[in-house]
């Protein structure tokens, strides 16, 4: 952690501003983790007498969902917590943050931005940049072009990472490893694993399986044919940065040039303004969320200039998370400043 004084100084405003304080468990069943990614860079652990397997927290945003969900309540809430998190790629993590539950409306996000700005600017930095983003414009998009469901959702699960999402690009854009002699070859045996009883094990896998899961690749979803003008209208999405007044604008004649049934209203995003104190804030279609965490609306607040080696601010909405790891429907909006 930076200092005590500098928590403290944090801690205060926030209580100032009417979150109450949630403590949260230093672990966590791994019942909660379905993040396949994130499993392999866990601490974990064994009770044998509870018969589970439990982790070093990996994530304080989960942890704060899980500890929430347990009071059962439906009013909205305004909580904040602190503490460490622990992978084993990464050093120890300290962290607060500030969330509010059972939120519903865009002004929520507003307040979220709002206050993650001052605290930027009371203690971090007074020059700094917003970049706001929203997951479910990327989504829309692919969800336009005409690509086959498997490769909708492989650049949606890559897209956190960049090496990997420009190499699936580049597949896509060149048919590159598309030998077609190897696919006679496939072909040739497809047809004769389609004599053999289905339910044969081979290399650890049904036959039936692997018949399916050809005819899934080849036949049902081939590669596009307009595989290089889909990479570009993805790659130019993922460029575009702007003020966030004039977002709606650029980003309307933007999918109107690649016939994309797509609008955006001008009370799409939660900050309408260019400036929130001193700080610019942009629209940034390349701030993707780093961790399987936001699914809607999302942001960071980062130093320019000589102060680029301090703190940053990110956050989001999360209303999914709590439906993918198994709790009740829990809506929120958050987020986390980065102590060490």
């Amino acid at each position: 952690m930076k200092s005590e004084k500098f928590y403290q100084k944090i801690t205060k405003f926030i209580k100032n501003e009417g979150y109450k304080e949630l403590s949260l468990s230093s672990v966590v069943d791994i019942k909660y983790i379905r993040d396949e990614k994130l499993k392999k860079y866990l601490f974990t652990f064994t009770d044998n007498k509870k018969n589970k397997t439990f982790a070093l927290r990996p994530d304080l945003s989960l942890m704060s969902l899980i500890e929430f969900s347990k009071k059962m309540s439906n009013k909205k809430s305004k909580i904040y917590y602190s503490g460490e998190s622990y992978r084993k790629n990464q050093k120890i993590n300290s962290q607060i943050g500030f969330e509010i539950y059972n939120s519903n409306k865009q002004n929520d996000d507003h307040e979220i931005i709002l206050n993650s700005a001052k605290i930027f600017q009371k203690e971090i930095g007074k020059r700094g940049q917003i970049n706001i983003n929203n997951v479910k414009l990327f989504e829309s998009v692919l969800r336009q072009l005409d690509l086959p469901k498997r490769w909708k959702s492989r650049i949606l699960y890559l897209r956190n990472n960049t090496r990997y999402l420009n190499e699936i690009l580049k597949r896509l854009e060149t048919n590159k490893y598309l030998d077609e002699r190897n696919i006679e070859l496939d072909k040739k045996l497809y047809f004769r694993m389609k004599k053999v009883n289905p339910n044969k094990i081979i290399a650890n896998r049904k036959v039936k399986d692997i018949l399916q899961r050809f005819e899934q690749k080849i036949y049902i979803q081939p590669r596009p044919a307009e595989g290089k003008r889909i990479v570009k209208i993805i790659k130019n999405f993922l460029k575009i940065k702007c003020p966030i007044q004039k977002a709606p604008l650029i980003l309307n004649n933007f999918f109107k040039t690649n016939k994309l049934n797509i609008n955006v209203s001008s009370d799409f995003f939660p900050v309408k303004k260019n400036k929130i104190g001193n700080l610019k804030v942009y629209f940034n279609s390349n701030e993707l969320p780093a961790v399987e965490i936001y699914d809607n609306m999302l942001f960071s607040i980062k130093p320019i200039g000589s102060n680029i080696n301090k703190q940053s601010i990110v956050g989001g909405r999360f209303n999914s998370l709590s439906q993918s790891i198994g709790l009740r429907k829990i809506n929120a909006v958050g987020a986390a400043i980065n102590l060490s």
